[in-house]
């Protein structure tokens, strides 16, 4: 653990080369995680002891997590919460599950460190097809009650061999290493040895040949949980076991390491795999051995959609490789495999390139939008490009560096040329609004971004989020003037290197609205309470969409939500978003009809006004190996939802359309009631999640066995808006083997989806000072001012009386023509002496066959002494 809290990358990496060195300190500025010893030893028990109580999900283990395409592979998952498996879902295509059953459960249930257990068991057959895409597999089982949380699995192109040491069988030294032939991804585990484990493998070598070697260990964890267990290394060794190669952690995947060196004889090499610090816990890796390419960068690394574009593969130990890539129709990220396990990340964009031309210091941009590509190739490099811009002009310049896998760290600078130059003598460089050596002015200087200018959602982590993505800079540039401008990139350490591309992608400021499932749990990881889409037949489900805006969008209107991909007998009902609203309920029901199964969905955010256009995306984000004081190793990211309909839940929950309206600074007794299926006669927890602004509910109540109905009591702020708002009511199962707080287990159902009115207040009272002494009695007078007329009379009550100070009954009333109200209050000789503020009344309104309550007024009593008796 402690790897994760003393700037281990910068111990290890030290005598190495100094790009290495760099990625290792941006990294660590990732995580952020230097603490004191000390401090950090108290707050890893208090957390553990915290997350303990708190933190169960269905899937923890998946053995074993790699499978070749084109085979079939059989799986175990164990976790909590899976009685009843019923289908396996992917997001992806390429991969089936063709059996599916339970198993016993574990004799001797596992503890996880987060408060997760290990202790019912589900057997798998995954079918990978031939032309499975390669890489990373999220899926989730839909059992016949529940949708589980997120597990994952890799497709690898070479064949799988696992390890299986055990005992004296111990691949640990040269004589004793595991013979294996590349091309083979090998499925291993780095034991708990009390020297720490090492696993070596044999593999022939060729003079001049090429031996590639990547390790998965962080990549396919499965712990929510962890840190330095998951860090390992790699070196790659001659016929001696004298070191040809080494690495530690890589640009392209940060924590696992990668590696290709070109042979220098004939014969045997090693491959060796080992922990970068001893920790003696036991984790599965798999690490691919072969004599693939193993490019570190392609340059350009993007073009436009739709078209072939020429490209070079950088960073093979045999050389500098070129290729023809065919760019998707679709704007975005993309993959580059080529014959390697894992990919490239590249981009494609609706417009043009240009390329850096290395034989002027200014790389000339005829138009706009653009994406201008080139590569920091040495220490103190910097690229320039010279754009025309007007000064109406509101760009959106994105960086793209860091976040496709190169190893420099981008900044980018932009001055304007003035169109006549003078001798300036006091330059100053870097500084936004000042100038530099050439006497331009300096506009704007951008180094890193937040997860949000980038686009990334529903992912809050306590620095970047353990994303490489916030290493790149993205802003929203508006030109001080017409004319030409100099874009300029660079490493921030002046570094460079041979595969340090970047691409910067410079159009319009678009308005954009994306919509995610956000979780509000510990470390941000999932809340299937809050994030899950399992429906039960005849039933319905809601749950909180969130809809941030992008960087840059100016969007006011009003939206509508539509879902994509429904199955049949399931109907989406969203009401009308807001300008400006930020969140929504999304309710799903799911008819009698609706057959038990899963679909993936999108949902698609339109402006109600057709005139207006925007971007949207669906996200999801789901972080693990998460760990005290720093960021999550590794993040899901995920751009659609996966529905279920389960099985039909024992009970449903309803409320009635509602009668009468919540007045602002009032309270609204709303009945709820429990429809039981036959047998079924557990309590059950209800609560508001959704509630529009200004407006508050009761935390979570119960529901005891025997009974089905209960009283749910909202209140609105003063200031809460006026109008009609949607509520629903959720209600779930508290019995079994499941967890509330994450939701593992639980049922959940919700009732229709009905309108909230919020009007103003019936009336306002006001009152003038008001006295009274011990042992009297007082008139306490309130001017009322009708505001929203009621039928019948009101029963008034006054809060706030201090000790020995009563109101004598019978309490006033007050209806629609009333004027005034008036308390006779009554001071013991024991009263409080002294002034007290923040005096209020409450109104009591029966409507519609519904209690209101209101409360208004600010008044103030002094209680003076008793008036002493003339003789």
């Amino acid at each position: 653990m402690l790897a994760t809290f003393l700037n281990r990358n910068e111990m290890k990496i030290a005598s190495s080369f100094m790009h290495h060195y760099e990625m290792a300190r941006r990294i660590n500025r990732i995580t952020r995680s230097r603490v004191v010893i000390v401090g950090l030893l108290f707050g890893t028990l208090v957390w553990s002891q915290f997350a303990t109580a708190n933190m169960l999900f269905h899937i923890e283990v998946v053995t074993p997590r790699v499978g070749q395409r084109g085979t079939t592979v059989e799986l175990l998952i164990q976790g909590a919460c899976l009685a009843n498996p019923r289908e396996v879902v992917f997001y992806r295509p390429g991969i089936r599950a063709i059996e599916i059953e339970a198993l016993p459960k574990l004799q001797y249930p596992q503890g996880r460190a987060h408060g997760g257990r290990a202790e019912e068991q589900v057997r798998c057959r995954f079918e990978i097809a031939p032309d499975c895409p390669l890489g990373e597999h999220p899926f989730r089982i839909r059992t016949a009650t529940d949708l589980t949380s997120l597990a994952t699995f890799q497709v690898t192109p070479f064949p799988v061999v696992d390890e299986n040491e055990k005992g004296n069988n111990s691949n640990d030294t040269l004589e004793t290493a595991l013979p294996v032939t590349p091309n083979v991804s090998v499925r291993g585990r780095i034991g708990p040895s009390n020297r720490g484990d090492v696993d070596l493998y044999r593999v022939p070598a060729v003079a001049g040949g090429r031996l590639s070697v990547e390790v998965d260990s962080v990549r396919i964890a499965e712990d929510h949980y962890g840190g330095s267990e998951f860090d390992l290394a790699v070196r790659i060794l001659d016929e001696t076991g004298r070191e040809l190669a080494s690495n530690d952690d890589s640009a392209l995947h940060v924590q696992d390491p990668l590696i290709a060196v070109k042979l220098p004889r004939d014969g045997v090499a090693y491959v060796e795999v080992r922990r970068s610090l001893y920790t003696s816990d036991d984790r599965p890796y798999c690490v691919h051995i072969g004599t693939n390419r193993r490019p570190l960068a392609i340059y350009p690394p993007g073009g436009p959609v739709g078209t072939q574009v020429n490209v070079k593969l950088l960073g093979d130990p045999l050389g500098e490789l070129t290729e023809t890539l065919e760019v998707p129709a679709k704007a975005g990220n993309f993959e580059y495999f080529g014959d390697a396990p894992s990919a490239l990340t590249l981009r494609a964009a609706a417009f043009g390139n240009v390329l850096e031309d290395v034989d002027t210091p200014e790389t000339r941009v005829s138009q706009l939008p653009i994406a201008v590509n080139g590569i920091i190739s040495e220490p103190g490099d910097i690229d320039g490009f010279r754009l025309s811009v007007k000064k109406s002009d509101r760009l959106r310049v994105r960086v793209f560096a860091r976040t496709l896998g190169s190893p420099i760290d981008p900044a980018i600078r932009i001055r304007r040329v003035p169109t006549t130059r003078s001798d300036v003598s006091d330059k100053t460089q870097n500084v936004a609004g000042k100038q530099d050596a050439t006497g331009d002015a300096i506009e704007l200087v951008a180094d890193d971004a937040t997860l949000n200018d980038r686009d990334i959602f529903g992912t809050g982590f306590r620095a970047g989020g353990g994303l490489k993505d916030v290493l790149d800079p993205s802003v929203i540039w508006q030109p001080a003037a017409d004319g030409d401008y100099i874009l300029e990139v660079y490493d921030t350490l002046g570094l460079g290197s041979a595969t340090g591309v970047y691409r910067v992608e410079i159009e319009p400021a678009v308005d954009s609205v994306h919509v995610l499932l956000r979780s509000t749990a510990f470390d941000w990881v999932e809340c299937m309470r809050v994030q899950n889409l399992a429906v039960p037949q005849g039933n319905r489900w809601t749950v909180t969409v969130s809809l941030p805006q992008g960087q840059g969008s100016k969007f006011q209107g009003e939206l509508e939500l539509v879902a994509q991909g429904l199955p049949p007998g399931v109907r989406c009902i969203v009401p009308r978003v807001q300008a400006g609203q930020m969140a929504v309920p999304v309710q799903f029901l799911a008819d009698a009809t609706a057959q038990p199964g899963t679909a993936r969905i999108l949902l698609e955010a339109r402006p109600v006004d057709t005139t207006q256009k925007i971007e949207t995306s669906c996200q999801q984000a789901l972080p693990f190996i998460n760990h005290s004081g720093g960021d999550a190793w590794r993040t899901v990211r995920l751009d659609r939802f996966v529905l279920a309909v389960t099985d039909t839940a024992p009970f449903t929950i309803s409320i009635a359309p509602l009668s009468a309206a919540l007045v602002q600074g009032g309270e609204l007794a709303i009945p709820i009631k429990i429809t039981r299926r036959p047998g079924f006669n557990e309590p059950i927890e209800f609560q508001c999640e959704w509630l529009p602004k200004g407006v508050n509910g009761p935390p979570a109540a119960t529901i005891a066995s025997g009974e089905n109905e209960a009283v749910l009591r909202v209140s609105a702020e003063p200031q809460a808006p006026v109008g009609k708002w949607p509520f629903v009511v959720i209600a779930s199962t508290t019995q079994g083997n499941g967890h509330p707080y994450l939701g593992a287990g639980i049922i959940r159902v919700s009732s229709e989806m009905v309108e909230l009115p919020i009007a103003e207040p019936f009336v306002i009272l006001a009152s003038r000072p008001e006295s009274v002494r011990r042992g009297d009695h007082a008139r306490f007078l309130w001017n009322v001012q009708q505001k929203n007329p009621f039928e019948g009379s009101a029963q008034v009550r006054l809060l706030g009386l201090p000790k020995g100070v009563r109101v004598v009954e019978p309490l006033p009333t007050l209806t629609k023509t009333s004027t005034e109200v008036v308390f006779d209050i009554e001071a013991s000789d024991e009263a409080l002496l002294g002034r007290v503020s923040g005096l209020s009344c409450e109104l009591i309104v029966r409507s519609g066959g519904q209690e209101i309550r209101q409360r208004t007024g600010n008044g103030t009593l002094r209680i003076d002494p008793a008036k002493v008796s003339t003789p």
